[in-house]
């Protein structure tokens, strides 16, 4: 395959990589739009005067300005689409707003979550326009159960600004939050708002409630627990009915993909309209078959509640039948980055969106290898069912190795089993995903509705004892494989080029493959020989949990105690212990020495290298100490027994750590104790972390 060939034939591949490249050159270069608008129109000035030139050497300046200037229209489109900041826009004051429900609330025990569309704020007894997209903690009561989007509501609250993240490490709620178009949050107790128009708006919030009456049907028809939760989720995209331990299930076995409604769930309910289409005939009304595929497949996005991802599927499949329409075969590299751009010209923000990747990697994966993986295993056509369950297994193959360097960054583990999984889950979804359809169009009946309800019922059982089962097999996940994006790029890199050349046959492009496997590993070393000269106090937020960690090369000591979530603890020193790259650890307790002179004694002093301190928690008692001593740290963790100020005033700290698990009431206590302290509030600053230089030769 030529490359200058296969990009002739498909022209929107051509322009989808300079807008991307335009999109990630925003992101991290941060450039102003007036400057992305005039490189834009100087280039394409530029590009449009030598095109009149018909000298053959100078085509490849005109394809260079035209590249430059698609990439500054894809950082303009990102500059443009850049949300503010609007907790700067209302002075960070508190103020009365008038904003839309967008989603459908989350209910949990004692609070409701819902994502708000800010219209108008009122100043002065003066309403005024004001667009922005906040998320609402709303104390449960009758008022907040009965909520739907769509609904109107008046508010009186401040509205802050997301959070940063508090560790260096784990997931980045505030960057979701961000990628999804919300500047800010609110919390609203009883009575600071109430429903000021309770009329549905939006067609996305129409969507949203016509699935809560279809989630609502499910129930009627005696689904419950977790069967009711796969099948909401599998065909309805609604994930609020089931089970983190079911999401963990097909996680580790590879099958997390079902769960969310995307191209395989569109790609099935195409492949069964195809299948009815084929019933009317042949070639009777070929352009009213698929005018009406198109129509129905929009009809599915609709009650999945118009979702982001059910969205790209539609579009794709939209874009493949309308070639059909016109009697055009189109490629599917084409139809691809068609609706890529068409999606990222309408929000650019989705290019950073893991959905976004692994469902445009895995499409691109199975096109471009599943039939090579077919090909290595000769199966007689005569064998039918053989040969389905290796083309099966081929598809799970292709896209697993296509989202690998996606699934290693963001999830850090590999599922084992993924093949096995796959091979089992995805004819398993086409029927839940079946049977779901028919016990909707079965609804009107109740009795039949039922009958339908018990098998689906079974069939969801059944589905996921098997995900169960797989996920128990012994090493079923590769966990702690932790990833720079740079090593992601790289095994993107490694994939890509590998594939251009089994395509090509160039040697070249295998060479490029195994120089990106090099440089993959090339933090490794780096960071082994940058660990093993660091020292490091690190003390992490964690509001349930103490956490202290000291960083010694390779090695690490963690000081904790679990209060009140104690897997999230162990989450948490998993996470310290890859952000570090440290090999071995070991949890260290009072009246403990470590390896390496890490030591606390215990009263709570330690010392590790150059630095000593204190460690105040809910075991510490009063003491005394007769001469006066300055030592580097204070760390105050939980609800110490004994309070600042009985304190001994012989002893005296540089630094004041007050973690996350201290109580907010007692914390300015331990402030106005140490005024000439330097202090860190972990729960307003987030993570304390400080390197220093070691004094061991």
């Amino acid at each position: 395959m030529n490359v200058n060939g296969f990009l002739d034939k498909n022209p929107f591949v051509r322009i989808i990589l300079p807008f991307i490249l335009g999109i990630i050159l925003h992101r991290y270069a941060d450039i102003p739009a007036w400057l992305s608008c005039m490189v834009l129109c100087s280039f394409l000035a530029f590009a449009i005067i030598l095109s009149r030139d018909s000298e053959y050497k100078k085509r490849w300046m005109c394809g260079a300005m035209l590249f430059v200037s698609i990439l500054a229209l894809g950082s303009a489109s990102a500059t443009l689409s850049a949300p503010r900041n609007i907790a700067a826009d209302t002075g960070g004051r508190k103020c009365e707003y008038r904003a839309c429900v967008t989603n459908t609330p989350t209910q949990g025990e004692k609070a409701c979550k819902a994502d708000l569309r800010v219209e108008a704020v009122n100043i002065m007894g003066q309403w005024h326009d004001f667009d922005a997209r906040i998320v609402a903690t709303i104390m449960k009561d009758s008022a907040a159960v009965r909520l739907k989007a769509g609904q109107t509501i008046v508010f009186s609250s401040k509205i802050d600004s997301l959070d940063m993240p508090k560790n260096p490490f784990g997931f980045d709620y505030s960057q979701y939050l961000q990628l999804n178009g919300v500047q800010g949050s609110i919390f609203l107790n009883n009575g600071e708002w109430n429903l000021a128009d309770d009329n549905v708006r939006g067609l996305k919030q129409h969507a949203l409630n016509v699935r809560q009456l279809l989630v609502g049907q499910l129930e009627k028809a005696g689904l419950e627990g977790n069967e009711l939760g796969l099948a909401s989720t599998l065909v309805l995209g609604y994930k609020n009915n089931i089970d983190a331990e079911v999401k963990q299930a097909y996680m580790n076995a590879g099958a997390m993909h079902v769960l969310a409604v995307s191209g395989l769930h569109v790609g099935i309910v195409c492949t069964v309209l195809e299948f009815l289409m084929m019933l009317l005939g042949g070639n009777i009304a070929f352009r009213f078959k698929r005018i009406v595929i198109v129509v129905l497949l929009w009809a599915y996005a609709f009650i999945t509640g118009l979702s982001p991802s059910v969205l790209r599927a539609t579009v794709m499949f939209s874009f493949v039948e309308i070639g059909r329409l016109i009697k055009r075969e189109m490629s599917i590299y084409n139809t691809l980055a068609a609706s890529a751009l068409l999606l990222l010209t309408i929000n650019p923000d989705m290019l950073f969106k893991a959905g976004f990747q692994l469902s445009y990697a895995a499409v691109l994966g199975i096109v471009s290898l599943q039939p090579r993986i077919v090909s290595l295993v000769r199966v007689s056509r005569g064998n039918k069912p053989l040969r389905w369950l290796w083309e099966l297994t081929a598809v799970s193959i292709a896209a697993q190795i296509s989202t690998l360097p996606f699934c290693l960054y963001y999830f850090e583990r590999t599922p084992v089993y993924f093949w096995m999984s796959n091979v089992i889950v995805s004819p398993g979804a086409g029927i839940m995903i079946g049977l779901t359809l028919l016990l909707f169009a079965a609804s009107p009946f109740e009795v039949v509705a039922k009958a339908v309800g018990v098998v689906v019922t079974y069939a969801a059982k059944s589905m996921n004892g098997v995900v169960r089962a797989i996920a128990n097999l012994p090493y079923s996940t590769i966990e702690n494989t932790y990833i720079s994006i740079f090593q992601a790029f790289m095994i993107g890199v490694v994939v890509l080029a590998a594939l251009i050349w089994l395509m090509s046959h160039n040697g070249n492009w295998l060479l490029c493959s195994l120089t990106a496997l090099l440089l993959f590993q090339l933090p490794f070393s780096i960071s082994s020989i940058r660990n093993s000269s660091i020292q490091a106090l690190c003390v992490y937020y964690s509001p349930r949990n103490s956490l202290a960690q000291f960083v010694d090369g390779s090695q690490s000591y963690w000081v904790k105690n679990a209060i009140g979530d104690s897997q999230r603890a162990g989450q948490m020193v998993k996470g310290g212990n890859i952000f570090w790259n440290t090999r071995w650890s070991e949890t260290i307790d009072t009246d403990s020495t470590g390896n390496n002179g890490c030591m606390i004694s215990q009263n709570g002093f330690f010392m590790f290298d150059s630095i000593c301190g204190l460690i105040v928690d809910g075991n510490t008692h009063r003491f005394r100490m007769k001469k006066p001593m300055t030592i580097d740290y204070l760390i105050v963790s939980g609800n110490p027994q004994i309070r600042a100020r009985q304190m001994p005033e012989t002893l005296r700290f540089k630094n004041v750590i007050i973690d996350g698990s201290v109580p907010p009431w007692t914390v300015n206590e331990w402030v106005r104790r140490y005024p000439n302290s330097a202090i860190h509030n972990i729960r307003k600053q987030g993570a304390y972390i400080h390197r220093f230089v070691s004094v061991r030769k």
